[in-house]
């Protein structure tokens, strides 16, 4: 049995293609190494290498001479394994020492392994020259790996859940920036579909909002507290995210895309509680209370409201918490973010910022000279002072609420008429049920174009299938040239003008695409638990500001380009931004004739394909491999001393070769 690790989300985080001028074999062994050194980085789950050439010594045998000399090619499988190893004879004793007795046996070169006596015929040794030839050669393709038209081999690499995506991305740019010195001259690694980088961007975005955020604050604070206060309820924001930073960590959360999100819809909020606390403080300063007796007396006074308005909106986002299922596991990450951010900031509020109020704040000096000291007890038992309105704005909104409350009758029968306004807009504009998408479409930064054949196809006809839909994605189709001439013209390169005016050399005809990679593998059955079927063409677009027009409609072009090429079941399928939600429809068709239900899928199939706006239908139903069967006669089979296994293990042999042995060679086995 075979264990593996399920990662439903099991996309790579970045795929590097090796090219160069080398040779497609040293390129596969370059791979080869960088696979282990990469799967050591912790945080890595595995790495697929695709494409490329391996070493094989091959046996070739000849049938006919195995004839002549009554020789089975089961013989071939017995002989050279038995002489093609190192063998211990334990150990011996000469004079007073123990030495261990070793019979070397390995073969050094290929050409050692004609001298293997196979049997005997009439008394004569029969050799393995004399039955076979050996080729030093390569085994047969398995997969084949393309960038922008050229060969070349891709290493894609994935990541457990819930590692640090980055910190992986780092460190294996750093293993490749260090082995890269040994390479062949010529050789190039090219980084695509790189998911860190999304990461990066993001969590660059959270510190430039945190930044704006700070200046934001002050200037809009400046003209109605000073600068020195809008200071003070500015450093809310570090103070709160530091904690909120720290308290993360300790919970064993991850800063993920719903995180980095969380921050920045809280953002805003950090400083609603620091102005309340701040702005109290310096009024009570106003009246001449001394800063420290401010700071206690005018925190304390509103304390519990702020409390309280803190507990609301913590409330609000609690229900998250226990939300079931798949979706109830990515989602929860938001509101629990929500619930440490704002308790951080009302721990700021009522303790670091009255803090720094009682160290560093001060009122205007015009203020500061018509006041005389007083203590907050005095102004408690005098009674507060009513605040001053004054300027164009505050007695503009007096005057707004005097007409107001001197006409109320009116003003709530102009409320509720415009409520119902808006209702009656509402109802005409979108209707009674209001649409729900469950993940919004957004700009793909790449896209992934599966490629599915049928049952029991080659690697050839994989490969003729994978090279059709890369010329139709280059736009090069002309149907008066031979695929081989589509292909060669499809990638010649083209050059592209950015937004910003910068010009680039791309595959396609598309001004957004910066590279397409190819992949072709020939592998029987379906890849149970992931959504990216492993025959593929995989999109790369530039980054968002340098598109010249949304990808989004480059995705609809492509889609419209492959959709016709028959041969293999084609879908296109752009990157999930979310939790991996399948497709938006999903029918299950349940029964006990495994055939039959597949008949069935085909028929819904050809139904729901012809209904307007569907598209990439498909099913997971997988047709039985085609088989050619071979009928044995048991008892002429026993006349001549064969078994149905001996004759089975003959026909794999002869058609698909065993493998017998390892040749070593230079720390590598072949």
């Amino acid at each position: 049995p075979s264990v593996y690790e399920v990662n439903l989300s099991e996309m790579p985080i970045v795929v590097y293609s090796l090219s160069g001028n080398c040779g497609i074999p040293a390129l596969k062994r370059i791979a080869d190494d960088l696979e282990e050194d990469i799967e050591s980085v912790q945080g890595v789950l595995e790495v697929d290498v695709t494409g490329g050439s391996e070493r094989e010594i091959i046996i070739e045998v000849d049938p006919k001479k195995l004839a002549y000399y009554h020789i089975p090619i089961t013989a071939f499988s017995e002989v050279v394994p038995s002489e093609n190893t190192n063998t211990s004879g334990g150990s011996i004793t000469l004079g007073d020492g123990r030495y261990q007795l070793q019979v070397p046996g390995e073969f050094k070169t290929p050409d050692e392994i004609y001298g293997i006596v196979i049997a005997t015929f009439e008394g004569q040794p029969v050799y393995l020259k004399d039955l076979a030839r050996i080729v030093d050669g390569f085994k047969d393709e398995t997969s084949r790996s393309r960038l922008n038209g050229r060969e070349s081999v891709n290493l894609s690499v994935k990541k457990r859940s819930g590692e640090n995506i980055i910190r992986i991305s780092r460190e294996i740019d750093r293993l490749i920036d260090r082995e890269k010195q040994r390479w062949p001259q010529g050789t190039h690694i090219t980084k695509m579909m790189d998911k860190a980088k999304n990461i990066h961007l993001m969590v660059t975005d959270l510190e430039n909002n945190i930044l704006s955020g700070l200046v934001l604050v002050v200037v809009v604070l400046l003209f109605a507290m000073g600068f020195r206060n809008a200071v003070i309820v500015a450093m809310a924001i570090p103070f709160s995210m530091l904690m909120t930073f720290t308290v993360l960590q300790i919970m064993g959360v991850t800063l993920n895309m719903v995180v980095l999100f969380s921050l920045t819809l809280a953002l805003g909020m950090l400083v609603d509680n620091a102005i309340v606390i701040v702005e109290n403080i310096y009024r009570y300063m106003e009246q001449g209370v001394s800063r420290i007796q401010a700071a206690k007396r005018a925190t304390s006074e509103v304390a519990y409201p702020v409390i309280g308005s803190t507990l609301t909106t913590v409330a609000a986002f609690a229900p998250m918490l226990f939300w079931p299922g798949i979706m109830g596991e990515f989602m929860a990450y938001l509101p629990l973010t929500l619930i440490v951010t704002l308790s951080s900031s009302l721990f700021v509020a009522l303790v670091v910022n009255p803090a720094l109020a009682s160290y560093f704040m001060k009122i205007t000096k015009k203020k500061h000279l018509a006041r005389s000291a007083v203590s907050a007890d005095e102004i408690e038992g005098k009674g507060e002072e009513p605040i001053v309105i004054e300027g164009p704005i505050l007695k503009t909104y007096a005057r707004l609420m005097d007409y107001c409350l001197a006409n109320r009758i009116k003003v709530l029968v102009a409320s509720f008429l415009i409520l119902l306004v808006f209702i009656q807009i509402w109802m005409l504009v979108i209707g009674i049920e209001k649409p729900v998408e469950f993940f919004p479409s957004v700009d793909p930064k790449n896209i992934y174009v599966n490629i599915d054949p049928p049952e029991g196809a080659d690697l050839e006809y994989i490969d003729a299938i994978t090279k059709q839909v890369e010329v139709a994605v280059a736009g090069a189709v002309d149907n008066g040239l031979t695929l081989g001439e589509q292909y060669a013209r499809a990638w010649t390169p083209r050059t592209h003008v950015k937004r910003g005016g910068d010009t680039f050399t791309g595959p396609t005809d598309f001004d957004n695409v910066e590279h397409v990679y190819a992949t072709s593998v020939e592998k029987f059955g379906s890849k149970l638990f992931s959504n990216m079927s492993s025959n593929h063409i995989g999109i790369q677009f530039l980054d968002f500001e340098q598109r010249k027009r949304p990808s989004a409609v480059d995705l609809m072009e492509i889609r419209k380009r492959v959709q016709g090429i028959p041969g293999a079941r084609i879908t296109v399928m752009e990157e999930e931004g979310g939790p991996p939600t399948g497709d938006p429809i999903n029918i299950e068709i349940a029964g006990d004739d495994f055939r039959t239900l597949g008949l069935i899928s085909k028929k819904i199939q050809d139904t729901i394909s012809e209904i307007p706006l569907i598209q990439d239908v498909r099913d997971d139903y997988m047709d039985s491999i085609p088989s050619v069967q071979v009928t044995i006669d048991r008892q002429k089979a026993a006349l001549l001393g064969l078994s149905t296994g001996a004759i089975g293990f003959a026909l794999k042999t002869a058609y698909n070769g065993y493998n017998v042995s390892t040749y070593r060679e230079n720390g590598e086995d072949y």
